[in-house]
């Protein structure tokens, strides 16, 4: 209970503060000077979210040089397993490239946080309709293509349980269309801050995230071009055990 309102309260106080302060300026700001201003105040208002709520993230980077030399014009896409409303806040934080993300059209709706999320250039997919989730994820590439790394989640929806769900292959279209990057996130603990289908949020929960070495597609030979998603998977499964 107390969780909730603090989140309420302080992310009300902290949205209305950069929209008032910030919108302009991002407005006024050529496209990708506004991006990326947008994705960096999304950053500093996730972490003080998260500070709110007493958070302790633990990061591990593979190789975190690796990840932080990685040119954004080669088209990056960060793949995530997927199980609470707060990975999106905790991936901001944590990860050292700005991002956007490929969110459920629901999202679109939210109050305040669907304004930054589409200054940020992020795709919001409708899942429920085949055609016009084709046209979003065409959407998504043309982001990641114009040098903007972006997130998705393969499993499609939050896990009901903790565990890892099934992949879409679908999803590894965003890297696999222009031959970019793929780089696996694994996600664990975000499911104890806020489990699906709860409007209880908790505190003092700890969150571990684990960034794993990139894949470059167009080094991958055939036969790891065709099990893309399944090597991705046991990669973030391998690092969530």
């Amino acid at each position: 209970m107390i969780g909730s309102l603090l989140v309420l309260v302080v992310g009300f106080i902290l949205f209305s503060y950069i929209s008032v302060f910030y919108l302009p300026v991002i407005s006024r700001k050529q496209e990708r000077e506004g991006v990326e201003l947008a994705r960096k105040k999304l950053k500093w208002l996730s972490s003080k979210i998260l500070k709110t709520l007493s958070v302790e993230l633990e990061i591990i980077y593979k190789n975190k040089e690796s990840i932080e030399k990685l040119d954004k014009s080669m088209g990056i896409v960060f793949v995530s397993n997927h199980q609470s409303n707060f990975d999106i806040p905790v991936l901001v934080v944590s990860l050292c490239q700005d991002i956007g993300f490929v969110a459920k059209k629901e999202m679109s709706n939210w109050p305040f946080f669907s304004i930054w999320m589409k200054k940020s250039k992020c795709v919001f997919l409708d899942r429920k309709n085949p055609r016009q989730g084709i046209k979003d994820m065409k959407k998504a590439v043309e982001i990641v293509k114009d040098g903007y790394p972006i997130v998705i989640f393969p499993e499609g929806e939050r896990s009901k349980t903790g565990e890892i769900g099934n992949f879409k292959k679908g999803s590894f279209k965003l890297a696999t269309d222009i031959s970019g990057v793929i780089v696996p996130v694994t996600l664990k603990g975000t499911y104890d801050i806020q489990k699906t289908g709860d409007w209880k949020i908790h505190r003092k929960r700890k969150v571990t995230i684990v960034v794993d070495e990139p894949i470059f597609v167009e080094t991958l030979s055939q036969e790891e071009y065709k099990t893309i998603s399944e090597n991705v998977k046991r990669k973030i499964e391998e690092n969530f055990n």
